[in-house]
């Protein structure tokens, strides 16, 4: 503890410590590290409480919408090619129930990695797919940076 007390002493200490979460987070979000959403939020819940919430949350989405943008732009037209006709069935139904399919893929567990870029190779949005990933993956932060922040009233 006492690099983070150190930390925190700095003159902008009590923003440095968020922002190097959130900025550590939307790292391993962007390399879809497998499990790290879960620690980050436990690790920002044991430092920051409750706040650790919204920092976890600016991570995840920032490192979320990267892969998705990154994905969409070097992988989607390679994975159409690939795919070819099976994808287009895919292609219209995810387009009028696209952001259902993202939430329940983010609470049933499916990987980031196969999800993000599943969804850059149909017409989702980019926002639509932003939105319904944060709202997926709301629960399991919140929960892991309570976890995290009972620990640390012990």
């Amino acid at each position: 503890m006492t690099l983070l007390d150190s930390l925190a002493a700095m003159p902008l200490g009590p923003l440095a410590l968020p922002a190097l979460i959130a900025t550590v987070t939307a790292s391993l979000v962007a390399m879809s590290v497998p499990g790290a959403v879960n620690t980050m939020s436990f690790l920002s819940g044991l430092v920051l409480g409750l706040a650790g919430v919204l920092v976890v949350v600016v991570g995840c989405a920032v490192g979320c919408h990267l892969l998705f943008l990154v994905t969409r732009r070097w992988l989607a037209e390679r994975m159409r090619r690939r795919l070819g006709s099976r994808l287009d069935g895919v292609q219209e139904h995810l387009s009028r129930r696209g952001p259902l399919y993202v939430v329940a893929a983010r609470l049933g567990g499916v990987p980031h990695l196969i999800v993000t870029a599943g969804c850059a190779a149909t017409p989702i949005t980019g926002r639509a797919f932003l939105g319904a990933s944060m709202l997926g993956m709301l629960p399991a932060i919140v929960l892991s940076a309570l976890a995290g922040s009972g620990i640390a009233a012990i």
